[in-house]
């Protein structure tokens, strides 16, 4: 059985949290589902959301969500709440009698973006009219729909993470190569780990040390072996550390914030501290063990330097297609995703080179790719948040907060600088802000831009039909 990963990048939860989820069918043959058809619409909406926003739709998309399965079978009064592990639905049928409430809890799973697609679908077909026994029937064959691809495809796609990330660095063969065998060690490392049922808080704290060791060993490998001679150890510090810090989920916290969507904004905001702080617990608590043995490895607290602009779009691009191939996403949207994150980095890299700085460029990268995103998938059941996540993850400040925090602590060769990681914080958190604003806006002005587009084709030929018969 595969561990259950969450919507960030190669993350993982225990495996004592893997929640396995009964059909509606098998409900219904122990009597254990509502009787009413308002019932059975707020049992479908709550399994339907759970689905979402599990896989990483933001809370707001999810209400709406739901909101508009409610209405189409009636029950347009019906109030929905999201508080992070809970579903509450609720509906007053009126004329005196009871009101109808169903509370779900939420719990991870396996993030598997091919069902989010094709709930997608169901949810559009509801609209049109599908009748609600149908309707479940078609969710209980998505919800035991089988990973679309074997396991070690999304192990690879989370692996070719770190690869990613120093393309926009390097392109150092030496440098890639190492960073992809660190990055499948990293990932089947940390899944052994999980099924020992440890909190992600420990499952962080655990990567956080791998990736002192890789960078060690690196380190002692330069005057020992002549392949890894001149490699940089930061190096291979930041290609494992990306795929532990929780970037997106910073990015998400901000955008339900932006939604005013405080509780759930609260409930991320404060995993992201928990996640970053099991990593950077786990990286200076390592340093300092080495260095009770006598083993120094230097892990520097300044940022690298991007190398040329074509690696960096090409970086973005693979970074964009690698993180959607970890969540078992469709081909085409996987497609999609990667196109997005080289537009989101050239809008990034555009910006910058007009003089603006990473929180502006940050802006309007997210901005530009959202937009453009929403354009395209309007009228599809690819799932728009996923492609949008895909698109900034090149620009989430995830390797700020690394920065910021390890400034902040000192490491072994550099001192403490609380003014300096206070400083680099509030770039990291202003970057988020940014890329949350600039998605929202982006989906925002390109949903109605989307669907004015999808009518001109119709529009051109009615014009065109009037003309002939004049």
């Amino acid at each position: 059985m595969t561990q259950p990963s969450s919507e960030d990048t190669g993350m993982l939860v225990p495996a004592s949290e893997v929640f396995h989820h009964v059909s509606m069918s098998e409900l219904g043959l122990r009597g254990q589902l509502p009787v009413t058809t308002e019932g059975l619409a707020m049992e479908l909406t709550l399994r339907i959301g759970d689905l979402l926003f599990s896989s990483g739709m933001n809370t707001q998309d999810t209400i709406l969500t739901m909101r508009r399965i409610l209405q189409t079978y009636g029950l347009a009064r019906a109030q929905v709440d999201i508080s992070n592990t809970s579903f509450v639905a609720s509906y007053y049928p009126g004329d005196g009698l009871p009101p109808i409430t169903s509370v779900r809890i939420v719990k991870p799973a396996v993030t598997n973006l091919t069902k989010v697609e094709a709930v997608q679908r169901l949810v559009d077909e509801i609209v049109r009219g599908k009748p609600l026994e149908q309707a479940m029937r078609a969710f209980d064959t998505i919800r035991a729909m089988s990973l679309p691809y074997p396991v070690w495809v999304a192990v690879l796609g989370e692996s070719l993470i770190g690869v990613s990330v120093q393309l926009m660095y390097t392109t150092s063969p030496r440098v890639l190569l190492i960073s992809l065998v660190t990055g499948v060690l990293l990932n089947l490392s940390l899944r052994v780990l999980s099924r020992l049922a440890l909190p992600p808080f420990f499952l962080q704290l655990a990567g956080g040390w791998l990736a002192v060791s890789f960078t060690t060993f690196v380190g002692w490998a330069d005057g020992h072996i002549a392949f890894f001679e001149g490699i940089d150890s930061s190096m291979v510090a930041i290609g494992c550390l990306w795929q532990l810090l929780a970037g997106l989920k910073f990015v998400a916290a901000v955008q339900d914030a932006i939604d005013t969507n405080y509780v759930t904004a609260t409930a991320r905001l404060l995993q992201v501290i928990m996640l970053t702080g099991g990593v950077v617990t786990g990286l200076v608590s390592g340093l300092v063990v080495l260095n009770r043995f006598g083993m120094s490895v230097t892990i520097s607290a300044e940022p690298l330097k991007l190398g040329a602009l074509g690696p960096q779009i090409i970086g973005a691009t693979l970074l964009g297609a690698v993180y959607l191939m970890g969540n078992y996403a469709t081909r085409r949207a996987i497609t999609v995703a990667s196109v997005m994150a080289a537009l989101s980095w050239s809008g990034y890299a555009a910006t910058v080179a007009a003089g603006f700085g990473p929180i502006a460029s940050s802006f309007v990268g997210a901005l530009v790719s959202a937009t453009v995103a929403a354009l395209l998938l309007r009228k599809t059941a690819i799932p728009g948040f996923a492609v949008v996540a895909a698109a900034v993850i090149p620009l989430v400040p995830g390797v700020r907060l690394y920065y910021a925090l390890f400034q902040a602590v000192g490491t072994i060769n550099v001192a403490p600088d609380l003014g300096h990681g206070l400083s680099t914080l509030g770039v990291a958190i202003g970057v988020g802000l940014a890329i949350a604003a600039g998605a929202s806006i982006g989906m925002f002005l390109g949903r109605p831009l989307g669907d004015r587009i999808m009518t001109l084709p119709h529009t051109w030929y009615d014009r065109m039909r009037t003309n002939r018969l004049k």
